[in-house]
């Protein structure tokens, strides 16, 4: 194969790959990931129920806050913007310290 064959191969190969990194397979990928994460929360809240409100509510907390940690987590992969990074990095904060208050108390409880 002659170099400017293979110079050709080469840049079709490098414009597919191009491609499929565009901002609307990343937009794709983003929606995937926050779909995901809704699903999974709200398969994990519905786990949550227990026959006392209170425990029924700290257990389903635990999972709600695990989806807005895991839609921050996607956003932090995808965002470039100064406040939605600050407010998501700080969102995670918050709710990890509230998942670990919650999990205190349903131990403490026998959640």
């Amino acid at each position: 194969m002659s170099n400017k064959a293979l110079l050709r191969a080469a840049s079709g190969v490098l414009a597919l790959a191009l491609l499929s990194i565009t901002p609307a397979n990343a937009q794709d990928a983003a929606m995937k990931s926050y779909m995901q994460s809704m699903e999974k929360m709200d398969t994990d809240m519905q786990k949550g129920m227990d026959p006392d409100p209170t425990k029924a509510w700290a257990k389903m907390m635990i999972a709600h806050h695990q989806g807005a940690i895991d839609m921050s987590e996607t956003v932090l992969k995808e965002t470039k913007d100064p406040t939605i990074r600050k407010i998501a990095e700080k969102g995670m904060e918050d709710q990890k310290k509230e998942q670990k208050m919650l999990k205190e108390w349903l131990s403490k409880h026998g959640g």
